[in-house]
């Protein structure tokens, strides 16, 4: 699943990824040359602390991505482990659905989330803003 799920998130992960790196000035980059900085150096402590907002924003969308992935999980891992959805489609039988049931673990799904994107709001709002306007 982790295999899976990693193929399917890494090309939006590198494409917005890319937006955020282009945004980061040459000139800082330059300077951290300058200050005698390797390249490795000069990208985690310059680069990262600039793009932490993409980051994290990045980082939410992929969890939500991979959160509410049902398909793979239905028809991989069904008989050994069951993921959260397809847990909740557990509660879907040929006799009905259990309402209540469902209600109670979707709001348990939608909480973490939900919470983790309270938490990290200004942070996202930035990310997700951040490369629109030019100038």
């Amino acid at each position: 699943m982790i295999l899976i799920f990693s193929g399917a998130n890494i090309p939006i992960v590198i494409w917005m990824i890319r937006a955020f790196l282009l945004d980061v000035p040459r000139q800082i980059l330059e300077s951290a040359d300058i200050d005698g900085a390797s390249r490795s150096r000069s990208f985690l402590s310059t680069v990262v602390p600039l793009c932490r907002q993409g980051i994290v924003s990045i980082g939410l969308l992929v969890l939500i991505f991979v959160w509410n992935e049902c398909f793979f999980s239905i028809n991989l891992t069904y008989v050994n482990a069951a993921p959260v959805p397809v847990y909740m489609a557990s509660f879907m039988t040929q006799e009905g659905l259990f309402w209540a049931k469902l209600s109670a673990i979707s709001t348990l799904v939608i909480l973490p989330p939900s919470i983790l994107g309270w938490f990290a709001q200004r942070s996202l709002v930035k990310g997700l803003t951040a490369g629109s306007v030019k100038g």
